[in-house]
């Protein structure tokens, strides 16, 4: 049986309840069901519980709260947040212990990562036995959300190194909600995973969208894709661009479902919903605002700004009102749930080349257009003075990519101002290796990292 986004929440909160004696003791009532009062209810108690715990246990926010003379008496409701300052990502920089709110011996798992890629902030974050366990249980339940518990063999496409990453803790969550689960690598070739699902007879892939591209780009000649009983691709790691959904679902013959995550706010986050054409979040455990990225001002509901997260259910290091660096809108659902929906990713503030004042090209834009080529299955943008410069990996030669994929480009008026775009052409697998990295665009020099061992 597949759940709603709004059952599957409600069910993680009841469980949070049944398990909090200090809830339970302001409200001895409690009957042991959840509806929206009760819900928004215990948001609010967690959100007092984390102010009160970032307090005691936070230098960071300690000395923010002090040098603004608040206490954390003066944040009773969501709307009382805005009386703090942001978290930025460059808070993060060498400053992970000044946020860590347990002792070091508590902590379960630290993460280090790149804000992008192996380029930009090297960030650290750490998740306590308690985190964790959240964290699978959200993943467990919103994958529920989308597929039945009963006839669903996953096969996970994240990273996997030395078989304690996102891969394998994702699998743990799905089969703890009784789930078939089966464990990949997307640093693996496309033979290897295609054997591996096929050999466990997996019907959803969930992981890097790169990764499910390459693999249907490499492997259709060889295999009769749509053929494999394919039921759901659940897509993550990356912006969608329509060519590249379009052509998933064509050569599946199944539905390709979004998936919306940031490590910093514990991987599982959000799910796409077809209904309200956005993201289904985790209300438990994360409050959304949306920012003018400039002024740091309160956007109203349906306009783009940036995504900003306080994080209300964590235990080894809550952050409060953190710039994502993700331009979306948020607003109700529209979907008959009564739940918030962020708006699809427009693109990120990072990795961008600003042209002019006024205009400005970026990933998610160049992929509208890149993947409309068949032969292309992956791509890096780089920037040479005021000139866009791609190179572009085939899964198969043809002499007229360069031109057609020139045509392609002279579609975005913003290249207009900008000389011609020059399109290096690379052979297949030659960009695999980046499969981690996210997509930005950076300076010609960088480039040089292609043809280096």
């Amino acid at each position: 049986m597949i759940i709603t986004f709004e059952q599957g929440l409600y069910e993680i909160c009841a469980k949070r309840i049944g398990q909090d004696e200090a809830y339970q003791s302001i409200h001895p009532d409690w009957n042991g069901q959840v509806d929206e009062k009760i819900f928004q209810d215990y948001r609010v108690y967690l959100l007092r519980r984390t102010i009160q715990h970032v307090y005691e246990n936070s230098k960071f926010y300690r000395a923010q709260f002090d040098r603004l003379g608040i206490t954390p008496g003066d944040i009773q409701e969501f709307s009382d947040l805005e009386k703090l300052p942001f978290t930025n990502p460059d808070d993060l920089r060498g400053s992970g212990y000044e946020f860590l709110c347990i002792s070091q011996r508590d902590v379960e798992r630290p993460v280090t990562f790149y804000s992008s890629g192996t380029t930009g902030i090297r960030k650290r974050i750490y998740f306590s036995k308690k985190d964790l366990e959240h964290i699978m249980d959200f993943i467990g339940t919103a994958m529920n959300t989308i597929a039945d518990i009963e006839d669903t063999r996953i096969l996970s496409l994240l990273t996997n190194s030395q078989g304690r990453g996102a891969s394998e803790m994702y699998a743990k969550s799905v089969r703890a909600r009784g789930m078939e689960a089966v464990v990949g690598d997307m640093a693996a070739s496309s033979e290897e995973l295609l054997s591996l699902s096929v050999y466990h007879q997996c019907n959803v892939w969930f992981g890097d969208i790169t990764t499910m591209y390459r693999i249907a780009k490499e492997m259709e000649d060889k295999v009769d894709l749509k053929n494999m009983g394919m039921k759901l691709l659940y897509v993550t790691m990356g912006n969608i661009s329509k060519p590249m959904r379009v052509y998933l679902e064509r050569v599946f013959g199944c539905e390709v479902i979004a998936h919306y995550g940031l490590t910093e706010v514990g991987w599982g986050f959000a799910i796409e919903c077809g209904g309200c054409h956005g993201y289904h979040y985790n209300e438990v455990d994360v409050y959304t605002e949306i920012i003018d990225p400039k002024t740091g001002e309160r956007m109203k509901d349906g306009m783009v700004g940036e995504l900003t997260y306080t994080i209300i259910g964590r235990d080894a290091m809550p952050l409060l009102r953190y710039r994502s660096g993700d331009l979306a809108y948020c607003e109700d659902s529209s979907c008959g749930q009564k739940l918030r929906v962020i708006g699809p990713i427009v693109r990120r503030l990072e990795g961008v080349f600003q042209i002019d004042q006024e205009n400005m090209i970026y990933p998610a834009m160049l992929e509208e257009v890149i993947y409309v080529i068949d032969e292309i299955v992956d791509y890096r943008p780089y920037i040479d003075g005021n000139q866009l410069v791609l190179y572009v990996e085939l899964c198969k030669e043809n002499a007229s990519v360069k031109e057609r994929l020139s045509k392609q480009l002279k579609t975005l008026k913003e290249l207009e101002r900008m000389q011609p775009p020059r399109i290096e052409l690379l052979p297949r697998g030659t960009l695999h290796k980046f499969c981690f990295e996210k997509k930005h665009i950076q300076d010609i020099k960088k480039a040089v990292e292609i043809w280096q061992a």
